[in-house]
This record gives structure tokens, sequence and C-alpha cells, in this order.
């Protein structure tokens, strides 16, 4: 297969990565582009109109669409609906797998998700005889960071990955994807690699389980309207939160270094990469004035007493709901709004991000991490999300 006629499949596009990577193809990155076309595929519905990706560009790729994609099916009714839904499923060269199914018991999460992984890999690798590449997201749950106070001490890197304790491992999915790809390649000639970041800043057109810039742009634009611009707003969080040290990652770069690793698959093999925006890390007492400068308000330090126990983003929003219904915006939906709303309380240590290994790939872009912020914002208002 000539490297122009290179075709992107891309699962869980409406996702926060997903959407990101639809997006940078399109623009096109790199320009000019390898790819010949780009298939989203989602579960969800979702028109091309209410996607807000760019229309495909003269000489780019093309753009194609699919809907109603349920990865939770047996492998022989999958791949039947793959090719019903692709019909030149047999070009795919590069697969994006940005899925995820939430399950409230983490061990059977892990099962739900191998079997998603597992199901697809296999389809493609019957199906698609030009198949290159297979890149996923990790992220630093792999690290432990789920677990009270962390597992290891910051900067995290990647081969810490591999000394998980054994009972969290269990919970996690991605050491168990590693497992697969290991095994579902050997002998094959197409390579994988996973991307782990750590908060995650993007846009999603039709709502996202895990968007932290979705969760707060409705918080702070319900605030400002019933605040008032120029008020200072609180940090949802508490003072360990405010000062622990993170790197957070733009979809966008994210979708980028996911796209540059497709195409530099020998760098990548069998590897995890730490992502970024920046090399330097972080800490909310920075971010949080930035963030909330966007809607013409004053971040200010949490209380000193701010506790667990006190007053959320989400519940601000559902007190002001009738606020927001009188601005005519469009819901954000956000599903797992209790574990952002917490977001400030329990994630209290440094968990910033070693680059390293990315850096001696030759990715070396570096960016303003509240450049990210202020681009899923602007994102969210275009949508009519906020105002």
């Amino acid at each position: 297969m000539a490297v122009n006629d290179s075709h992107a499949l891309v699962l869980g596009a409406s996702g926060i990565i997903g959407w990101a990577v639809v997006n940078e193809l399109l623009r096109p990155y790199p320009s000019p582009s390898p790819f010949k076309k780009v298939t989203a595929l989602v579960n969800r519905p979702l028109s091309l109109e209410d996607s807000h990706w760019p229309a495909s560009k003269e000489g780019g790729p093309k753009l194609a669409l699919a809907s109603g994609v349920n990865l939770l099916c047996d492998d022989h009714e999958f791949e039947k609906l793959l090719q019903q839904k692709v019909p030149d499923i047999g070009t795919v060269s590069h697969v994006f797998y940005f899925a995820f199914k939430e399950v409230s018991d983490p061990e059977k999460e892990v099962e739900t998700n191998v079997g998603m992984m597992r199901r697809v890999v296999r389809a493609v690798k019957r199906v698609s005889p030009g198949f290159k590449f297979f890149v996923y997201p990790g992220g630093t749950r792999g690290y432990g960071i789920y677990r009270p106070g962390g597992v290891f001490s910051a900067p995290l890197v990647e081969s810490m990955a591999d000394n998980l304790p054994e009972d969290y491992a269990k919970t996690v999915s991605y050491p168990h994807y590693r497992s697969l790809l290991t095994s579902e390649n050997e002998g094959a000639d197409w390579k994988w690699c996973e991307l782990c970041p750590d908060a995650i800043i993007g846009f999603t057109p039709n709502g996202s389980g895990f968007s932290l810039a979705g969760h707060w742009a409705v918080y702070l634009y319900a605030y400002k309207l019933v605040h008032g611009e120029g008020s200072e707003v609180p940090y949802p969080g508490t003072v360990h939160g405010y000062d622990a040290l993170y790197t957070e990652t733009s979809s966008s770069n994210l979708a980028r270094v996911a796209v540059y690793a497709s195409l530099h698959p020998e760098k990548f093999h069998e590897k995890i990469f730490n992502v970024a925006d920046n090399s330097r890390p972080g800490s909310m007492r920075e971010r949080w004035p930035q963030i909330a400068n966007w809607f013409g308000l004053k971040g200010g330090a949490p209380p000193d007493s701010a506790s667990a126990g006190d007053p959320k983003p989400s519940d601000f929003v559902r007190r002001y709901q009738d606020r927001l219904e009188a601005a005519n915006v469009k819901a954000v939906d956000i599903w797992n709004s209790a574990q952002l709303d917490s977001y400030g309380y329990w994630l209290t240590f440094d968990r910033h991000l070693d680059l390293t290994r990315l850096r001696g790939t030759g990715f070396d872009k570096e960016s303003d991490p509240k450049t990210g912020w202020w681009q899923a914002f602007d994102m969210f208002k275009e949508a009519g999300m906020i105002r």
C-alpha cells in the first residue's frame, strides 16, 4: 500500500481524544497528508454538522462517519457490523483506538474493555491486509494515582507501569491491553504503542465521561451568570490539590503525537510514551486563574477549610439550571460529574510526567498548557454549549 493511500480508522471518534484525532487528520496534520481517508466510528448518533469537524480540504483525506458501532457484541457479529459500516474496511492501515466502557466493578471493567479491544484487533487483522499500526491511550491511572497518595513518586516514568502492585493492576485495563497486543502481534508486521497522558483537556461534541474542561466550562459559565463578570471563584478543591504538580495534555497535542507515532512505527513499537503539552509541570495555583480568566472571572485559592464535603461544581450547576436554560445554551453531557467534582480533593499529590522517552523520538513540540483550555472553551462556545 502506498503511503498516500493510508486509511485511518478512528474508534471512539466523538470522545475527547478521538474527536481531536479526526480533527487533526482533516486539518490536515501532517501537511501534506499521507492519509487518503479517515473513517470515524461512533456508537451514539452524531451528524457531520454536529461533529464540528472541518470540511475535508482539497488534496487532504476524505472523511466518512459511521454511527451505531457498538463494540459490546461477539466477534463474528462485530466483524459483520464493521464490514457493513465500513465497506472499504479492507484498506484500513492505521487504527486509532479511543473507545472505553466504564463499569462500576473495576475487574469487570478490565474484562469488558480488554474484550472490546481484542474484538477490534482480531477483526482488523482478518479483513485488512494492509494493517500497519495500532495506537491507544493509557493514563496515569496506570501509574497508581487512583490509590490514595499514589503508588510512585513523581516524576512518573514509563518503566513504573510494569511495577504496579498486583492487587491494583487487576483493576486497570492498560497492563492487560499490553499483554493482549503483544500476543496478537506475535509474528505479525503491524506495530502498536500506548500513549500516557495525565489530565486531557479538550472538546467533545456530544458529551464525555471524563471531560474536566466541559465540566468546569458549564460550572464557570453558570457562576458568571449568577455572580457576575469579575467575581472571584474559589478553586473547587483543597490547598494541597491546588499546589500539587501535574502535567496536562491538550487533546490536539495528544492527537498529533498519536498521528506522529503511527507514521514512525519503528520508534514507538511496543512501548508506552508519556505525553504532555510542556515538560515543565504546573499546578492549579498557576492554571485556575488562567482558566477562570477566560470567563471574565478571577480564580482564587480554595479556603483553608475546604473539604470533600463542600458543595461541588455539579451541585452549583443543578441549583442554577434555570439560569443556563434562560441563557439558551446546549447541555454539555458529563457522565462522571461526581468523579470530576472530586478532582481537586483527592489528587493532592505530585503526579507530573517525565517526557524524556517521547522527546527521544523526535517529537519535541512544546506549548503553553493554558492554550489547550482556552481552545476547548472556544469550541464549547462555538457549539453553543456556553456563551
